[in-house]
């Protein structure tokens, strides 16, 4: 079950959505209509719960407020890599842009899990998951070669 609040100028109005997937995650938008004319508003609905495979990812929507991009780093089939800085602490990451069009939201949580099962100081780290409308971004820790 969902809570979804939509604000209005008069007050809010919720709305319970039951029995959610992850399927379901989108944007809802409700109208009120009646003689006088009519009046919308929108919510974005965010399922978070284990996927298929049992892990529990949350996806945050908002990447450009914690992170500046600074250089691509790589490319590959269904993602590119680049260097980013967190902001206000300035450390670098590298993040994983994958895309949404070639890649599902399991395939990517399966990387994720596989990423949590391997948990070693000799492998790279997972710090954070955000969702944009069209990539999944990982950001992880920035590997560096120790031979320079």
């Amino acid at each position: 079950m969902a809570d979804v609040v939509f604000p209005s100028d008069l007050g809010e109005a919720s709305l319970k959505i039951i029995g959610v997937t992850a399927e379901d995650d989108g944007i809802y938008t409700c109208i009120a209509a009646n003689d006088m004319g009519s009046v919308s508003s929108s919510a974005s609905l965010r399922v978070l719960g284990p996927g298929n495979d049992g892990i529990m990812v949350i996806w945050k929507d908002n990447f450009e407020s914690h992170y500046s991009e600074v250089a691509e780093l790589g490319r590959g089939r269904f993602s590119v890599v680049k260097k980013c800085d967190q902001k206000g602490t300035k450390r670098a990451v590298a993040t994983k842009f994958v895309n949404k069009k070639l890649m599902k939201r399991d395939q990517v949580t399966h990387e994720l899990g596989v990423m949590q099962n391997l948990q070693h100081p000799q492998l790279i780290g997972l710090l954070d998951t955000f969702e944009t409308s069209t990539n999944y971004i990982l950001v992880l820790e920035m590997c560096v070669d120790s031979n320079i």
